[in-house]
């Protein structure tokens, strides 16, 4: 790219995101996860190939055929004919078109017409960051109608265009390309009734002035600009900051564990975080299972992706490349210091001290309130102080117009905040349960920011890199921090929330600092109060201005309201859910039918009182130990790496287990004649491989006798669907924020439900909790099933009567 593109290249950063927001407001269609992936990959590929040095091409037709050989999209959507393309985002269509070439046509010359519609899909993407609707749509259209017409009128751009150089390729060649072929047709003589000629000529006009529009220079340094009243605010949304790519779609999560490839602040030998070796995070894709009438939910699918694991470019030890578990358990440098800096050991000099975070403060205050000795040092310190207490990255707030954009700072009356919401899945009408069944109303954060910084940097001239390089050298020197950083600076609020803030820990940090949901699951099983996560900000700050005069009377309470989980019942809701299920199953009118659903209630039984992800075969009797009361579980369905974790069991929950093997082999002494239900029967007596929860179901018609199967979710919910509309995995949203009501430590609480962070497992070589600790939490498992009434329902085998069933303790009593 020219020196005059420079300066479009500051928004580059989010080109897949605006894209992919862009065409989720199509309400016609929702696109699938995997088409929005293959986007993004084609997006950020186009773009890496402006700026290779070599083999461009070659690189980006090879990324390209490799992401639509995966078939991003699916059968169903491939339907290429007008009707039902014109009902798709023009995006989607585009990548439909592309993705027809690769799957049913043989490549060869095709190879650069998917360059050249990968581009295409680029250049859009641009313009949509511009915000140039028509010329959006004119770039899209004109290629779509390329490849999808067999008219010549249309096809003819494909004989004209040349094949683009295997080196390297740019702005500037592929505008000359354009240009030429547009100046030929122009040329050209065209009669008043050659209307094939005139449709040329429209194309590649349309074609040309679009991309010169998306690569148009800005002028330099900008000032900022208020942004329009009345404008309409939408929140920065986490879910949609959660791909694996390394695109960052708001840029306003603190970066922990990446450094990506275009960040120019990378290339300062002056950022001393920056001298590490570069790494790349991975998830393995998430695994869950499908059950009819069940849809999986954004929430599911980020609780079962795997933790992230550290690769290498480059490997340390040549030996470790050929195997795939010494790959995941190196002990190299690198990987000590990722540990080292989740856990923010005092060791560990990416972070500074409490003195030191607060002296930084302090500095930055006055620099940023009074004027030092240029402006320009005043603006550094502004942008600094308010990257400090925001978390926003600095690369993002010295973007022209970042400050103060509607999409991320909301301004209502004399106040500035930042809004950004979860991204919780919007609840499906359920015919059982209302609003007020649910323990949070809405999904918002909010974090006040003070109005004379805003307005001061919004009056102010943006700085260059290396006015910052110049003003971060002063501040070592005059601190005396020699490891003062951009990156130090970014993570101070996540840091002092985490570890210094009395009562909050870093689960609320990632709350507030907006940490991308694939790092934070645990905020989509959660239930806060406005008013708690305000205060816990809000102390935050007074810890940094403890050596200060900085003015915190501009934080002041919002309206109260809760926010977290969608799918977090309340526990009088769950009471009255366990009630109906308890009289359901004692109507039962036979033994078949008593059996199935003492079963399902006590399947929800043991998933409300260990909170476990729902998946076939729960509960093993290997992994049960009802005598010392642990369960041994490791339910992330095909897991690469095999990590267990313990669960404590509650002496409720133990009984309602050991009941239930008693009513197993009382229903098995019943029915001899079912042979091979008492050999399943007979497995889970003896303790082997086999779940313990099953359902009665006959095989065929034809068949002697019913067998037994394992409980799936969607067997749970059709059968209970009556009591409770609602996907079963509420059961774990319900007992996580359970847990941190009763005051159970965040370390604990992620240990019990899964939520640990990469490396730090109860089991795993760095564990600092005990099997002890994990034991002590049976106890408030225990307060949960007293609370439900758990304590005082019995499984009553009823020996003098036809049929099986439950009751509670005082029926079972009268019976004796």
């Amino acid at each position: 790219m020219t020196e005059n593109d420079d300066t479009s290249l500051n928004e580059e950063h989010w080109l897949s995101a605006q894209t992919i927001a862009h065409i989720k407001n199509n309400k016609a269609l929702v696109c699938p996860e995997s088409v929005l992936k293959a986007i993004s990959t084609i997006i950020a590929t186009v773009d890496g190939s402006y700026e290779r040095d070599d083999n461009a091409i070659e690189y980006l037709s090879e990324t390209v055929i490799q992401t639509l050989q995966k078939r991003p999209v699916a059968d169903q959507y491939m339907q290429i004919n007008r009707k039902d393309l014109a009902q798709k985002p023009l995006m989607m269509q585009l990548l439909i078109l592309m993705q027809d070439i690769v799957i049913k046509r043989q490549l060869g010359q095709a190879v650069q017409q998917l360059v050249w519609l990968s581009i295409a899909m680029h250049t859009a993407a641009l313009l949509i960051v511009h915000n140039r609707k028509t010329d959006t749509k004119d770039i899209l259209m004109q290629f779509k109608q390329a490849q999808f017409s067999s008219s010549s009128r249309r096809t003819w751009i494909w004989r004209e265009l040349p094949d683009l150089p295997q080196m390297t390729i740019s702005v500037e060649y592929i505008s000359t390309i354009l240009n030429d072929l547009l100046e030929q047709k122009k040329s050209e003589k065209v009669k008043k009734d050659e209307s094939d000629e005139k449709a040329k000529l429209s194309q590649i006009e349309k074609i040309t002035s679009a991309y010169k529009n998306a690569h148009t220079s800005r002028k330099p340094r900008p000032k900022y600009k208020k942004p329009p009243k009345h404008i309409k605010i939408i929140a920065i949304n986490l879910a949609d900051n959660t791909s694996r790519l390394p695109l960052d779609s708001t840029a306003t999560s603190h970066n922990w564990n990446t450094t990506p490839s275009n960040d120019a602040w990378r290339a300062t030998h002056d950022d001393i975080e920056q001298s590490a070796i570069a790494i790349d995070l991975a998830f393995l894709e998430a695994n869950t299972e499908s059950h009819e009438g069940l849809t999986t939910s954004f929430e599911e699918r980020i609780d079962h992706y795997e933790v992230p694991y550290v690769s290498y470019g480059e490997y340390p030890n040549p030996l470790i490349k050929h195997s795939v578990p010494l790959q995941t358990i190196d002990l190299s440098l690198q990987q000590n210091y990722m540990s080292q800096r989740n856990l923010a050991l005092n060791s560990n000099t990416r972070l500074l001290s409490l003195a030191g975070y607060q002296a930084l403060f302090a500095a930055l205050n006055q620099d940023a309130s009074t004027l030092p000795e240029s402006e320009t040092d005043k603006t550094c310190a502004g942008i600094l102080l308010l990257s400090m207490i925001t978390g926003l990255p600095v690369k993002s707030l010295i973007i022209p117009g970042y400050i103060g954009h509607p999409n991320i700072f909301k301004i209502k009356g004399k106040k500035y905040y930042i809004e950004h919401s979860l991204g919780i899945t919007e609840r499906s009408t359920s015919q059982t349960l209302l609003e007020n069944d649910y323990e949070n109303t809405f999904d918002t954060i909010k974090v006040p920011l003070p109005l004379w910084l805003i307005e001061d940097l919004l009056a102010c001239e943006l700085p260059l890199k290396e006015d910052f390089t110049a003003y971060l050298a002063a501040l070592r020197s005059s601190l005396g921090l020699p490891y003062l950083s951009v990156n130090r600076i970014e993570t101070a609020l996540h840091v002092v929330l985490s570890r210094y803030t009395p009562n909050c820990h870093a689960h609320i940090a990632d709350i507030i600092c907006r940490t991308p949901a694939s790092h934070a699951p645990a905020m989509y099983y959660s239930s806060h109060t406005s008013e708690a996560l305000l205060a816990h900000y809000k102390s935050a700050l007074s810890i940094f201005n403890n050596n200060s005069d900085f003015d915190l009377t501009y934080i002041t309470p919002w309206r109260k309201y809760t926010v977290g989980s969608g799918f977090a019942l309340k526990i009088k809701t769950v009471c009255d859910i366990v009630n109906e299920m308890r009289y359901w199953t004692d109507q039962s009118l036979n033994d078949e039918e008593h059996f199935n659903r003492t079963s399902i209630f006590v399947w929800f039984i043991f998933c409300l009182l260990t909170g476990v992800r729902q998946n076939n075969g729960l509960g093993k009797m290997y992994d049960i130990d009802l005598d010392m009361g642990w369960l041994l579980i490791n339910d992330k369905p095909v897991k690469k790496v095999k990590s267990d974790r313990l669960i404590p069991l509650c002496p409720t929950l133990i009984r309602h287990l050991t009941d239930y093997r008693a009513y197993l082999i009382n229903y098995q002494a019943k029915h001899q004649s079912h042979h091979e239900v008492s050999a399943i029967i007979d497995n889970i007596r003896l303790g082997n491989d086999e779940a313990l929860l099953k359902l009665l179901y006959e095989r065929a018609p034809t068949a002697n006798s019913p067998t037994l199967k394992d409980i799936k979710r969607g067997d749970a919910y059709h059968m209970t669907k009556h009591i409770i509309d609602a996907n079963p995995y509420w059961t774990r949203h319900f007992f996580r924020t359970q847990l941190e009501k009763l005051g159970v430590s965040l370390s604990l609480i992620n240990t019990v439900i899964g939520h640990e962070e990469a490396r730090q497992e109860v089991l795993g070589r760095f564990s600092s909790s005990s099997k002890a600790d994990i034991k002590r939490v049976a106890s408030v498992f225990e307060q949960i099933a007293a609370q439900l009434g758990l304590s005082d329902i019995t499984i009553n085998h009823y020996p003098n009567s036809n049929h099986v069933g439950t009751s509670t303790a005082e029926v079972d009593h009268a019976n004796k």
